[in-house]
């Protein structure tokens, strides 16, 4: 697992499973926990770190949502409050297929919200927020004091990742809202800290990916060619790639087809 210490209060823990993020608020020997990495594995490393290397306990666990691959450490810490969304259920319950050590993870949260709340956790405000996006579940976090928004799944690195639920319509909204908070630093789902640019970088490979996708709709091989359209094609000028992205670029072009996305309503076989 990889640590970073963003500032003197804050660190930022990245997964050796699917590079998953979680974030780590102190207040005195209190920790605030938002999210819990993907595997058991990486979790026991994150609560050896603030347990024996930072002597700190875990009181809170924030959920960015509630896909497996972010409540991993739920149970490690038995004595902190759970939040998460009204529908972490929804959520939980839409993923099609969950290994018996991702079903052993879930805890049920003990604080549920439904639009937003205020915390105060040491010098740090954490306006919280509901912005559906990837999952009707998703909560973001504005750190004003810290220049930091955490954002859950609602960017895939500098793309989206669609998964079996979000739309095209419910990521430009989330992603129009996140980049109104003007913040310089993001916290993502996954892959670690990236700039305040990642939102207009998200934009870019969102509304770019449906004009590649209407493009190869309007070919002669139809929807055979949406699966050889390349992320490089969608990506923002001067951004790349890591072989991570790639590999969901590939599954986000599965899932246009099998979802029928980017296909106007009147047209859709589903009504």
């Amino acid at each position: 697992m990889r640590k970073e210490q963003l500032e003197q209060d804050i660190y930022v823990f990245v997964g050796e499973a699917y590079q998953a993020n979680a974030t780590a608020l102190i207040n005195g020997d209190e920790v605030l926990l938002i999210d819990g990495l993907a595997s058991r594995k990486d979790a026991e490393e994150l609560r050896g770190f603030i347990e024996d290397e930072l002597k700190k306990q875990v009181r809170l666990i924030l959920c960015t949502h509630y896909m497996s691959d972010h409540i991993a450490a739920l149970k490690l810490f038995p004595k902190a409050q759970i939040i998460a969304h009204k529908n972490y259920l929804h959520t939980f319950n839409s993923q099609k297929s969950l290994t018996e050590e991702e079903r052993a993870s879930f805890v049920q949260p003990t604080i549920e919200i439904s639009d937003e709340t205020v915390i105060r956790w040491g010098r740090l405000t954490l306006d919280v927020f509901h912005n559906p996006g990837k999952t009707l579940s998703s909560l973001n976090i504005d750190i004003p004091e810290a220049d930091l928004l955490i954002v859950g799944d609602e960017i895939f690195g500098n793309a989206t990742f669609l998964s079996s639920f979000g739309t095209p319509e419910m990521f430009s909204r989330a992603l129009k809202r996140l980049r109104s908070r003007g913040r310089s630093r993001v916290i993502p789902g996954h892959m670690g800290v990236y700039s305040g640019q990642v939102f207009e970088n998200a934009k870019f490979y969102l509304e770019s990916l449906q004009a590649r996708v209407e493009q190869a709709r309007s070919s002669p091989s139809g929807e055979n060619s949406i699966l050889e359209i390349p992320m490089e094609s969608c990506l923002a000028p001067q951004v790349e790639a890591s072989d991570f992205e790639k590999e969901f670029h590939q599954i986000n072009l599965r899932l246009i087809i099998e979802r029928e996305l980017f296909v106007p309503s009147s047209e859709s076989r589903a009504g």
